[in-house]
């Protein structure tokens, strides 16, 4: 099989049910985004396991395992996506962002200010990570709102809010890692 098919010189691209539509379709720049954003946190991850600011054991014990995991849901959510229909409901990975993100923030001084995206490379890079994840949220809206699906039928909106949270503390976790302090605004 060749890896180009010429099918898509025109614009155009095939859904998973072989529907086909433009590439600037609400549905493709959802699952495009999603693409860019599981790249993005695999590079977080490789730029955690090269941080020489942070514990070797922890970037193998925690960083690594946690953003894998990460990478693996995000495919499962473009899949959710591409087939809006699905029944996946992703409750068991919300639990576990919920659960990741309570033990950082007891980790971490209570936040009471905004903070400055900056800092340690990783945690700039986990920040990109942050803000690539809300520009998925918004163009799944407007895909679910054009194609009038219930915005809770599947959790793939609540997956990214929580994951975008997650982001912004381990962005935060990354630069305590590194002993930087937030800067405030």
């Amino acid at each position: 099989m060749s890896l180009y098919t010429r099918r898509g010189d025109s614009g155009n691209t095939s859904l998973p049910d072989g529907k086909r539509v433009f590439k600037d379709d609400a549905r493709v720049e959802a699952y495009g985004d999603v693409d860019e954003l599981t790249s993005q946190i695999s590079f977080l991850n490789a730029l955690c396991s090269a941080d020489g600011n942070i514990p070797a054991s922890r970037r193998a014990s925690y960083y690594k395992p946690l953003l894998e995991r990460i990478v693996r849901e995000l495919f499962a959510v473009g899949g959710a996506i591409a087939y809006p229909r699905s029944v996946k409901m992703f409750s068991d990975e919300i639990k576990a962002l919920e659960t990741e993100i309570d033990s950082i923030e007891r980790s971490l001084p209570q936040l009471k200010c905004f903070i400055l995206p900056v800092g340690s490379t990783a945690s700039c890079q986990c920040q990109v990570c942050r803000t690539v994840c809300r520009r998925v949220e918004r163009h799944v809206v407007t895909f679910l709102r054009e194609n009038q699906i219930n915005p809770d039928s599947n959790g793939v909106l609540k997956y990214l809010n929580r994951l975008s949270d997650l982001l912004f503390a381990l962005s935060r976790r990354l630069n305590a890692d590194a002993g930087i302090a937030d800067t405030k605004l």
